[in-house]
């Protein structure tokens, strides 16, 4: 057991806070769904989800995907650049960037379509 926290502090910290992120992240909202499916009563969880589907329904998802197309650009083309507007931002600051267009892009195209029913 020693032999693996030496190995931990000796990781690039970047990777150990990926690994963090990627266990803590899903066990905190699993926790969180779990306490609102204990403490609201599921027609009104229902009521909730029907009237404000996009809200309950769509931002988070939204929020994935922009998270999951920043995670596979960085990974298959390497580091995040993006300049524009006399900014320049490279790294973690371009992924933050790109991650705020994309979701800004997707919730814009939710509210769009959404009235189009």
């Amino acid at each position: 057991m020693q032999c693996y926290f030496v190995h931990l502090m000796q990781a690039d910290p970047k990777r150990v806070v990926t690994w963090l992120l990627l266990i803590l992240v899903p066990v905190v909202a699993g926790i969180a769904l779990a306490g609102i499916l204990v403490y609201v009563s599921p027609g009104t969880l229902i009521q909730i989800i029907e009237k404000h589907f996009a809200a309950t329904i769509g931002l988070p998802m939204a929020a994935l995907a922009a998270a999951f197309l920043v995670i596979g650009l960085s990974h298959s083309g390497g580091p995040v650049r993006f300049e524009g507007l006399g900014f320049r931002f490279e790294g973690t600051s371009g992924e933050i960037i790109l991650w705020i267009a994309c979701f800004l892009a997707i919730t814009a195209a939710i509210k769009l379509l959404w009235s189009a029913e």
